[in-house]
């Protein structure tokens, strides 16, 4: 068996465990293909594995919206004390760095919440396409 060939196979796998196919089932059906007891073994750790990092991935797809969110709230917030601190009627004595610093911490959580979102909407195609296949070059 191929490298693809295994590789789609544990994507299959993780898939039907995710789905709620427990372990257990999955290895009689291994089982009852022919695969040896070693092979079955490594097999399901690696599905493991699979399952573990899709799991993680989407406990990061649903903070990416909240930290956005933050970001924005911690933004406005920041910009709101930063132009009562330049007009002079919030902490006058307060230095500078300190009324801008909300307002870029809320900017830089909202970028990072982008990145995040970007990151995870280009890794889930993780199938070259069917144009890629035809064609391997760049």
């Amino acid at each position: 068996m191929t490298d693809r060939d295994s590789e789609k196979r544990i994507e299959k796998l993780a898939g039907e465990k995710l789905e709620g196919k427990s372990y257990s089932e999955i290895r009689e059906e291994l089982k009852a293909s022919g695969m040896a007891p070693e092979e079955i073994s490594k097999l399901i750790r690696k599905v493991d594995e699979r399952v573990l990092e899709e799991t993680l991935e989407q406990g990061e797809r649903q903070r990416s919206p909240n930290h956005y969110r933050w970001g924005l709230a911690l933004a406005v917030a920041g910009l709101i004390l930063t132009i009562l601190y330049n007009a002079g009627l919030v902490l006058p004595r307060l230095p500078a760095w300190a009324a801008y610093s909300p307002f870029l911490a809320g900017i830089l959580l909202m970028f990072y919440a982008r990145m995040k979102q970007r990151k995870k909407s280009a890794s889930t195609s993780r199938d070259p396409g069917p144009i890629r296949r035809r064609r391997p070059y760049k």
